[in-house]
């Protein structure tokens, strides 16, 4: 009997310290929840069911706000959608629902903020197109007149009695560095209708170039300068143009006649027809 006294004895003391400590558990947690527990009571109307009335210290319970904490891992700054005050009402919130409203705040205010930002260019434009507008139209820019200069061609005339005389006509050319150049190529183009003359020249002949020493005038010209279709006349005619034309240059007193750069003796198509250049021609070589 005495055996299982004991044993009694001690299962009863193993009870009696499981009660203890499920008691002091209990008093633990009241202590570390007691503010959710009376919030619980005075939200649940516990002790007005049970019992028919609510202790004082229930009823004047105010329930402390409690301040976010931080797990350390992760921490969420909620930003006040625009427009609205920074409060929130009781109870839980779906996080991305709010993420999705605070994008859709944040688009709304962008859009709205760059249609304010496009007005005033709108207006600027505006006001730069009335100011171009208001000003005077430009006229546009006369080309500038090319310098000219006066040059003194020789062409020829056939009287009625079928001799062959000079006649000047004053023309303006471009003016130029090489005015000798521009005026013996203007002599070489021939005359026009209203100086009413004609040019004894042969056709096609160019002027290949010139130079002054000592002045003469050394003239080169193409082989078509040496063949004249008219005869004697035409010889005497074409030779006279170009020495009268050249040496209205102060800078010239006479013209050496050169042939695709070779100095000749004669020009001509035969025995009887035929010019001596082998030296330089002036004026009074036509008298």
């Amino acid at each position: 009997m005495s055996g299982k006294n004991s044993k009694k004895a001690k299962r009863n003391g193993i009870f009696a310290a499981v009660w203890l400590l499920l008691i002091l558990i209990l008093i633990i947690v009241f202590l570390v929840k007691k503010d959710d527990f009376a919030a619980n009571l005075k939200s649940t109307n516990f002790f007005e069911r049970v019992v028919g009335t609510t202790p004082e210290f229930i009823q004047n319970y105010e329930a402390k706000k409690k301040e976010g904490k931080s797990n350390g891992l992760l921490d969420v700054d909620v930003a006040p959608v625009p427009g609205q005050k920074e409060t929130q009402e009781p109870g839980t919130f779906d996080l991305d629902e709010l993420n999705a409203e605070q994008e859709a705040a944040q688009e709304s205010a962008a859009d709205s903020s760059g249609d304010n930002a496009r007005e005033p260019v709108k207006e600027t434009a505006k006001e730069e197109a009335k100011e171009e507008s208001a000003k005077p139209a430009t006229p546009p820019e006369k080309p500038k007149p090319t310098a000219t200069t006066s040059a003194k061609l020789f062409f020829a005339q056939v009287d009625a009695d079928g001799n062959v005389n000079r006649k000047s006509v004053v023309r303006q050319i471009p003016k130029s560095d090489s005015p000798l150049t521009d005026t013996i190529k203007a002599l070489l183009a021939g005359p026009t209708d209203s100086e009413k003359c004609m040019t004894l020249i042969p056709q096609g002949t160019r002027l290949l170039g010139a130079s002054v020493r000592g002045g003469i005038a050394a003239l080169n010209f193409s082989e078509e300068f040496e063949f004249n279709e008219i005869g004697a006349d035409g010889y005497r005619a074409q030779l006279m143009q170009v020495v009268f034309t050249a040496t209205e240059f102060a800078t010239v007193e006479s013209v050496q006649f050169l042939i695709e750069g070779q100095r000749k003796d004669y020009i001509g198509s035969g025995e009887d027809v035929w010019m001596w250049i082998g030296s330089p021609y002036t004026r009074s070589s036509f008298k």
